[in-house]
């Protein structure tokens, strides 16, 4: 049986420990409501961006259409894997790479080419034995990420080179529930996990009137913003993600700490009633030997 100090001292720790892990959760609910409002906002943007895109690929010509999205052979991708750069969240960094490196592994064994962008050190850091290192092309934090930084990493980048851009991120649903999702940024899909649906019907069958009347040029710069916006949109939904995991597994822990205490407290009880009993019996043996 361990002794008294070594209990005391054991106890000590982990309160010292849940204390943290309660600082943790509450830090990390706190982000969450500011991360669910910021995608809330993106969220409305990208769906009517995408709305309003869907329109004017109604009234456009086939030929054209064709032209803006021929993405040559299907030989080239450019793959981002969002996670964050810390960890204390569960599975949340764990699921995302076993997610992208199953598909990116099957991309490469068909010989296509293949581009990673890791944004989060964390991804980068389960990641980097999984996937082949010369497919490795960028890492980014994924702290504190603004619409133009996005802009900078997405105009740093070539993507013309690449046929199709896609996106692994942590889709958030509610608090309890967050799944790897895999996104289609290039060429556009008029499916999005990203969009909301109620949020777009409003502006289908409105015509619009451009200045100046070039469909092509417009069009491409409707597309080119949405890359951007979608790549953002899903970097908030992963931030929204990690904070509900962090915050859960944070409440984890604290009901660990919490049972250990218990345990520890019941231990070291017992422990010191044994030693007062010793300490009894020896006086009253002493006594009676006397």
């Amino acid at each position: 049986m361990k002794s008294l100090k070594e209990l005391s001292l054991r106890i000590k720790n982990i309160r010292s420990v849940q204390k943290t892990t309660k600082i943790m959760q509450m830090v990390s609910a706190a982000k969450l409501l500011q991360s669910q409002k910021k995608l809330s906002s993106s969220k409305l943007y990208i769906s009517k961006l995408h709305s309003i895109i869907s329109s004017l690929i109604l009234s456009t010509d086939q030929e054209l259409l064709a032209k803006i999205f021929n993405t040559g052979d299907n030989d080239s991708y450019l793959v981002f894997i969002i996670a964050s750069d810390r960890g204390l969240c569960s599975n949340f960094n764990s699921s995302i790479i076993k997610s992208s490196q199953e598909h990116v592994n099957k991309l490469i064994a068909s010989g296509k080419g293949v581009d990673i962008v890791f944004l989060g050190k964390k991804a980068f850091d389960i990641g980097k034995n999984r996937f082949d290192s010369k497919s490795i092309l960028k890492i980014v934090n994924s702290k504190e990420v603004t619409l133009k930084r996005i802009e900078a990493l997405v105009d740093s980048m070539d993507l013309n080179k690449y046929d199709k851009v896609k996106v692994f991120y942590n889709k958030f649903y509610n608090t309890f529930t967050q799944k790897p999702i895999l996104e289609m940024i290039k060429p556009w899909s008029k499916n999005s996990s990203l969009i909301d649906d109620s949020l777009t019907n409003s502006t289908i069958g409105y015509n619009y009137e451009y200045e100046p009347p070039n469909t092509e040029f417009i069009l491409r710069s409707l597309i080119q913003n949405y890359v951007v916006a979608a790549l953002y949109s899903a970097l908030l939904e992963s931030a929204a993600s990690e904070n509900s995991a962090r915050m859960f597994a944070m409440e984890s822990a604290n009901r660990n700490t919490k049972e250990m205490l218990n345990n520890l407290a019941l231990l070291y009880n017992r422990s010191r009633q044994a030693a007062i009993t010793t300490d009894l019996i020896e006086v009253i043996g002493g006594a009676e030997s006397l």
